[in-house]
């Protein structure tokens, strides 16, 4: 089997300069929210040596990040989404240029960096979901899993690396310059943005005949997915890995009560899924070229299921540790299938609307999911809290893959080069006059 079936596919960076640019902007945009994250938290605790103040700005930023995905899911069938997003990427860095003048005052206040992280959240919610329905425009039906795994590897390294990172300059220089960084990054990847070619709202298709698909409306999102088996079944399966998924909330009790460790124990368990996120990302080229993405979906939600049960009953720290890391890489393969044909699945002028519905999904469903392991917790035990999530989630998964065939059977368009292989060995296996050079070679969009 050839190498390129394992390394990490970047077909799509060597073929759309729009996309490439997109990719560079989000790695760019990744790490200095990550850095500024870092930063937020320890100002707020600094200013009031209060964990509930803290929480307070998270809440904000969690509430304001949700409104802004539905809004800005419903603008990016409404408007050119280039320009949606170079608008909510200069929001963004008008916001931390606010945090950067804030921290560098003298007596710098609370109700400022509130302010500040609310108008970011709308911000961010909008130029997340338009972003996530740009892609798939920019590069071939047959490069979407590819661009899906290179969108997750960014944003796993960005989550281990980023606030590693910000921590050093907080230590260094402190949160303003840190906020003036980040100002500067976010400016940055505005400008990169603005670069791409315009992405106006697409014709008419016979698809969306129904009223509402020309205004915007949530309803009509909601509707599709119903009607659409690929679609609705991602949403009911991703509704129960979103609450039922690794219990990381558990962490901190588990490593006191199960493993008996301190601090560096903790760390341990924070880094496994990353670890095996990563490792699925960096390999994924077997991944984007899956003959039937459907099932092998599905597998990783049972998968993901059974590594949480697993830990939840595991008593080693180094088979929690590897248990923990095949959930991550479990998750990481869902994650790029889920994307993958969610955006092969659902038309142009409905993508904005479906990825904020999702997005949405996944933030809602994670926080209820905090709580609701956290209620089992104390029913039972944390170890037991993550038996029952993962058993639920595991048999949903075969229960979703029974009951809805459409997303089982999915499948995405074939890599043009597999295909063009393919006719190449067709064409090498018979006599005949040699015809490998008839063909003009058309070049990748």
């Amino acid at each position: 089997m050839p190498l390129r079936d394992f390394v990490i596919d970047i077909e799509p960076l060597r073929t759309s300069r729009d996309f490439r640019a997109i990719f560079i902007a989000r790695v760019v945009s990744l790490f200095g929210l990550g850095m500024a994250t870092v930063a937020l938290s320890a100002q707020v605790y600094g200013l009031t040596r209060s964990t509930f103040d803290v929480a307070v700005a998270s809440m904000i930023m969690s509430i304001t990040v949700l409104l802004g995905s539905l809004w800005g899911g419903v603008m990016a069938d409404r408007t050119d989404r280039r320009k949606l997003i170079v608008c909510a990427r200069g929001a963004a860095a008008l916001a931390f240029a606010g945090l950067a003048v804030n921290a560098m005052l003298p007596d710098p206040t609370l109700w400022g960096i509130y302010v500040c992280v609310a108008w970011d959240g709308l911000a961010t919610g909008v130029s997340v979901t338009a972003l996530m329905a740009v892609a798939p425009t920019l590069v071939r039906p047959d490069q979407l899993p590819a661009a899906g795994a290179l969108i997750s590897l960014t944003g796993e390294i960005g989550s281990i690396s980023a606030p590693f990172l910000g921590g050093v300059l907080l230590a260094l220089w402190g949160p303003g310059p840190v906020f003036a960084f980040t100002a500067v990054t976010t400016a940055v990847t505005t400008l990169l943005i603005s670069r791409i070619r315009p992405l106006p709202p697409v014709a008419h298709d016979e698809e969306d005949e129904e009223a509402g698909a020309d205004t915007g409306s949530l309803l009509v999102a909601f509707k599709y997915a119903v009607r659409n088996r690929v679609v609705g079944g991602l949403l009911v399966l991703g509704g129960v890995m979103a609450l039922f998924n690794l219990p990381v909330v558990l962490f901190p009790e588990m490593v006191d009560r199960q493993f008996h460790g301190g601090e560096v124990m903790l760390g341990l368990l924070y880094t496994a899924p990353a670890v095996g996120a990563v490792a699925v990302s960096a390999t994924s080229g077997w991944l984007t070229r899956a003959a039937r993405p459907g099932r092998l979906l599905i597998l990783a939600a049972v998968t993901g299921g059974l590594s949480a049960v697993g830990f939840g009953l595991s008593g080693n720290i180094w088979l929690a540790f590897a248990l923990l890391a095949v959930g991550g890489a479990a998750g990481t393969v869902y994650e790029i299938l889920e994307y993958a044909l969610v955006q092969h699945s659902t038309p142009d002028r409905l993508r904005g609307r479906i990825v904020s519905v999702i997005t949405t999904q996944g933030t809602t469903g994670g926080v209820v999911g905090d709580v609701e392991v956290a209620a089992l917790a104390r029913w039972f035990s944390p170890g037991g809290a993550a038996v029952v999530n993962g058993a639920i989630c595991a048999v949903a998964a075969v229960v979703v893959a029974i009951a809805v065939p459409g997303l089982r059977n999915a499948t995405l368009p074939r890599d043009e080069r597999d295909e063009e292989g393919e006719g190449d060995r067709r064409h090498d296996t018979g006599p005949g006059p040699d015809t490998a050079g008839l063909a003009p070679a058309t070049p990748a969009a």
